[in-house]
């Protein structure tokens, strides 16, 4: 043989015997894992994703904007509530509308913060492109960054079913997982939901840590505990700083730690909660001292969508607790709830996690579990699932209304993935109590069961895809729109949240009417030009109009031109009354002065 081909295969062959040694092959299986992801994640985004139709991911995208650039915790996409509220704490405060005076009182900053750090570390170029009409390099990156949090929380979620069942179960587990359509959705949306997803499992796996260290390490230093409990803390924490509804976690979590670790209970407790405090302090005295309020408008959720304060009235109210808190009754929280729980058991229950192992789960309580961690943590799981049964119907605004199942607002999305594991736990073992000829034919039984679960996602992947509809989300068209304001000026949209992202300018959430309302913003932070789209011409225009004339529907219906509409023109008297063409009928720019034309000059 030739000397030097002798070299190559002993060298090989080396190489072969060192990555054996060193965990190769899991290594080769990991490589393996994440190239199917990467094009799944290729073929799902080029598929279905449309671009972010979600008004919080937007919301959260221009925060991380501003971040970014150094403006600090300050918002574009302005409601009349924070204004009012922000007056309310301090009556001598100057009402600013530029975006370095407007602190946001509404998202928390958890994921924000997490997508400054991304635009800081990525090429992001915010120009939109005119050639396209909804693909944005920005929202691409944010879900690419998405797609990666998914991926994490997928091999979180496989240590985590390895540790409580075996291998078999982590891999039937995961290969579901990561074939769920709805975490796709998720993941495309550009909400927080993987960000939460990684912490959830986090917390898990360190639950998992500190229990089988204190049951099976007795000897185990007092140091390694407490340092463990508090991660956990800081983790809680931090969910409740990336989703405000998640920080009632930190209730299931120190019931686990008193309930189940009967050694340095006292002391793992008091961590625990001194790390979430920590974490969570800052923030909260931020808002007391700004808006006298620990959560900011966000904490009023609970109110809205009840008989006083429909739809998204409260954030679109200068003062919507003025009036309307004397007509709201505790029955109208009860009734709340009420209908929004019956909701979730008729709709969310049934499809948690975008597959049929719930009810496996369901099953499995009625059999014990002899691997004591496991059964505790089925135990927390339980506890959670009740606690924000409660906590996400009481907490659900507008948003889960726009979007009943892609929203901000579903919680149990969350622990989903620990309800796969203990359903996928469960179907194994019914699965042995069946005698098969080979061990081949089980294994293919069970990777049947799998590929069950993932023939949704296979399916809308394989189908002839949705045709794109038209919609008010058009990034370079609302550049365009926003250039022809001042950046100091401010607009009023029924897209706010879009105008932020996309045009990066101040624009205000339109106002519950044309009339007072109106002219309360208005004198607070005058409005320069008014921007309406198809979320507000596709809605039931006659019966909003019939009900109220100062309805914005109304408002753009009197403004169609004059061979469609008589009456041409806006309401008499309205301050604003230069509309350029090109807009109507679907959507209406009105500006105080003509700036299209020396936009064009620009």
């Amino acid at each position: 043989m030739n000397p030097r081909a002798q070299t190559t295969q002993d060298w090989i062959q080396g190489f072969v015997w060192r990555l054996e040694l060193s965990g190769g092959p899991n290594i080769l299986k990991l490589c393996g894992c994440l190239l199917g992801f990467v094009i799944l994640a290729v073929c799902f985004n080029w598929r279905v994703n449309h671009g972010f139709s979600n008004p919080e991911a937007m919301e959260s995208a221009q925060l991380g904007r501003r971040l970014a650039a150094g403006a600090g915790y300050t918002t574009y996409s302005i409601r009349p509530s924070t204004l009012g509220l922000l007056e309310r704490a301090d009556p001598e405060r100057e009402p600013e509308t530029q975006a370095r005076s407007v602190p946001d009182l509404n998202i928390a900053p958890g994921y924000p913060i997490v997508l400054a750090g991304v635009m800081k570390i990525l090429p992001f170029n915010f120009a939109a492109n005119p050639n396209t009409i909804r693909s944005y390099q920005p929202e691409s990156l944010i879900i690419g960054f998405n797609d990666f949090l998914f991926f994490l929380s997928i091999l979180l979620l496989f240590n985590l079913a390895k540790r409580l069942f075996d291998s078999e179960v982590a891999w039937i587990s995961a290969i579901i997982f990561a074939g769920s359509e709805i975490y796709w959705k998720f993941s495309a949306s550009g909400l927080s939901t993987m960000w939460l997803l990684v912490i959830v499992l986090a917390v898990a796996r360190c639950l998992i840590a500190l229990e089988e260290r204190e049951r099976e390490e007795p000897e185990a230093s007092r140091g390694g505990s407490i340092a463990l409990a508090i991660v956990v803390g800081a983790l809680v924490g931090i969910g409740g700083l990336s989703r405000y509804s998640l920080a009632w976690l930190v209730i299931p979590v120190l019931l686990f730690i008193g309930v189940f670790l009967k050694r340095r209970r006292a002391g793992m407790l008091f961590a625990t909660l001194l790390a979430f405090a920590l974490v969570m302090t800052p923030w909260i005295a931020r808002n007391f001292k700004i808006s006298e309020t620990p959560f900011g408008m966000a904490g009023y959720s609970i109110l809205e969508n009840t008989r006083p304060y429909e739809e998204d009235r409260v954030e679109r109210s200068i003062d919507p607790f003025a009036a309307g808190l004397s007509h709201l009754t505790p029955r109208d929280i009860v009734n709340k709830l009420i209908v929004n729980e019956g909701k979730m058991l008729k709709n969310d229950f049934p499809r948690l996690g975008g597959n049929w192992v719930w009810s496996f789960f369901l099953c499995s309580l009625l059999i014990p579990i002899k691997h004591e961690g496991s059964r505790r943590l089925r135990y927390f799981l339980i506890g959670s699932l009740a606690l924000l049964a409660i906590v996400q119907p009481l907490g659900q605004t507008h948003l889960s209304l726009d979007a009943p199942e892609i929203n901000s607002e579903n919680l149990l999305i969350l622990v989903a993935p620990l309800i796969l594991v203990f359903g996928v736990g469960f179907f194994l073992t019914l699965l042995d109590q069946i005698e098969f000829p080979t061990l081949r034919i089980r294994r293919g039984v069970a990777m049947l069961f799998a590929g069950a679960m993932f023939a949704p996602l296979a399916l809308e992947l394989a189908g002839p895809g949705d045709e794109e509809a038209p919609s008010a989300y058009a990034p370079f068209y609302i550049q365009r729109t926003a250039e022809l304001m001042h950046p100091n000026e401010l607009m009023m949209s029924d897209i706010p949240w879009a105008v932020a992202w996309y045009g990066n300018r101040p624009c205000a959430w339109l106002t519950v009417s044309t009339a007072s309302s109106f002219e309360e913003l208005d004198r607070r932070a005058p409005v320069h030009a008014i921007y309406l789209t198809q979320r507000t011409s596709d809605r039931p225009l006659f019966s909003r109009i019939l009900a109220n004339r100062h309805s914005w529907e109304y408002f753009e219906y009197n403004s169609l031109p004059e061979t469609v509409w008589p009456q041409g023109a806006v309401p008499p008297g309205f301050r604003l009354t230069n509309a350029p063409p090109g807009y109507r009928p679907s959507q209406l720019f009105i500006s105080d002065e003509v700036r299209w034309k020396t936009a064009a000059s620009r």
